[in-house]
This record gives C-alpha cells, structure tokens and sequence, in this order.
C-alpha cells in the first residue's frame, strides 16, 4: 500500500498560516508541517498543534542574512540553536 506525506511548510509564520495548516490537517489533507521556530507566530502554533498528536512537526531551519552558510561552524550553530528552541 502506498502512503502520501503531504508537508505544509511555514507553521509559525503568522496565524493565518498556522490556522490554515491545522484545518487542512484536521480534514486529513496535511500529515506534517515544518516550524519556523523564529517566526512571529511559533509559539502559539507549538500551543495549537499539541492538540494533534498524528500530525508530525519538523524543524523549519531558515539561515537569515546573519548566518554565512559557508561558515560550517556558524550554520551548525544557528541550526542547533533553532532545533533547542
């Protein structure tokens, strides 16, 4: 049997997003989203999807213009970072 994982990406960006990936998951469209733990909005989607335990939550790395993602040691950082928040 084949399984389709459908991503909504941004969760966390803003609560229309956020409001618009939890109704897309609670009506079976959306199996996981990605979390923009620095965007505006993280903390209330981190709130919002504790109701959902089938949707599964990634980390949404973004490398703003601070991070130089030459620097292996520098993008690491901002990623570990990211990841403990």
């Amino acid at each position: 049997m084949r399984k389709l994982t459908v991503t909504a990406d941004d969760l966390g960006l803003s609560s229309g997003v956020n409001e618009g990936i939890v109704e897309a998951h609670a009506n079976g469209i959306v199996t996981s989203a990605s979390l923009m733990v620095g965007g505006g909005a993280a903390r209330d989607a981190a709130a919002a999807v504790t109701e959902y335990a089938a949707l599964s939550v990634g980390l949404h790395f973004v490398a703003d213009r601070s991070v130089d993602l030459d620097d292996l040691a520098q993008a690491e950082r901002s990623f570990l970072e990211q990841l403990e928040r």
